[in-house]
């Protein structure tokens, strides 16, 4: 009878722990898929609350970018956003206390100025810290894949 009570326990937990993950991954992405919504509305106040005020910003060609830059690639963002998407995969997500990672593939796609569909895959690494009851955005790197 104990070691029904114990592996029952243990099951509980681990189930606990599984949906805790799989509600993180969705927070984050949520997240991801709000930024991506003010590139295409050229909108960052959709966004801006979402962001810690020191984020830092990774660009492919190892330059740093800030906030208040990113926000102003939002307001003049390129048309190819209008119509563009963007789909997420390999999806990890890690919380420890107040900190939380994101890793993941981005296929990003559009149509271009002569009409033809593109893509292209970026592997994101994001860092959020919790301020109050919201996660902010604190470190993002996106580093182009070639596939």
């Amino acid at each position: 009878m104990k070691s029904f009570l114990f592996v029952s326990i243990l099951l509980l937990f681990q189930i606990n722990c599984f949906s805790q993950n799989e509600n993180s991954s969705e927070v984050f992405l949520n997240l991801l898929k709000i930024e991506f919504e003010a590139f295409q509305k050229k909108d960052p106040a959709l966004w801006i609350n979402q962001v810690n005020d020191s984020a830092v910003f990774t660009e492919a060609d190892n330059s740093f970018k800030t906030k208040g830059q990113i926000v102003e690639e939002m307001k003049n963002a390129p048309d190819i956003f209008i119509n563009a998407t963007e789909t997420y995969e390999s999806v990890l997500t890690r919380i420890y206390d107040n900190t939380a990672v994101l890793s993941c593939m981005t296929t990003f796609s559009f149509i271009t100025s002569n009409g033809k569909r593109n893509s292209m895959k970026f592997k994101f690494t994001r860092v959020h810290i919790k301020e109050g009851n919201n996660w902010k955005l604190v470190y993002h790197s996106a580093i182009p894949v070639e596939f």
